[in-house]
């Protein structure tokens, strides 16, 4: 598969993942003692980066160099801050600021993984 379907492919989980936690959080906003819950991915995949070298290749009969499929996996992690006297940690401004990020992230990834198949499906039909 294309490295690149497969990045987006990965950020369209984290993405999806993300929604269901901003979601969870906005729903909670109320409920004493709430720990929030955030997703890592994009520091994730950025330290995937940095700590792997990858060869390119320019025809698909040279040797690879390097690892390929070590994507990240989107992953929850929980806040301890506190925002409320009751204990909870929801700040509900930032969780409706993350929303509105991740629903444009969501549209422009899903916009780039069309273009990607797009891009297949051209090359596909000029052979």
């Amino acid at each position: 598969m294309n490295q690149m379907i497969g990045i987006m492919s990965r950020a369209l989980d984290a993405s999806s993942l993300r929604q269901k936690s901003i979601s969870n959080n906005i729903a909670n906003v109320n409920t004493p003692y709430f720990k929030p819950t955030k997703v890592s991915f994009e520091e994730l995949l950025q330290q995937e980066v940095k700590s792997q070298f990858i060869g390119n290749r320019t025809n698909a009969k040279h040797v690879l160099i390097g690892e390929t499929s070590r994507l990240p996996t989107p992953r929850l992690e929980q806040d301890t801050t506190v925002f409320q006297t009751s204990g909870n940690g929801v700040d509900l401004d930032y969780e409706m600021t993350k929303l509105s990020e991740n629903t444009i992230w969501y549209q422009s990834l899903t916009y780039g993984l069309n273009e990607e198949f797009n891009l297949l499906k051209t090359s596909i039909r000029a052979r």
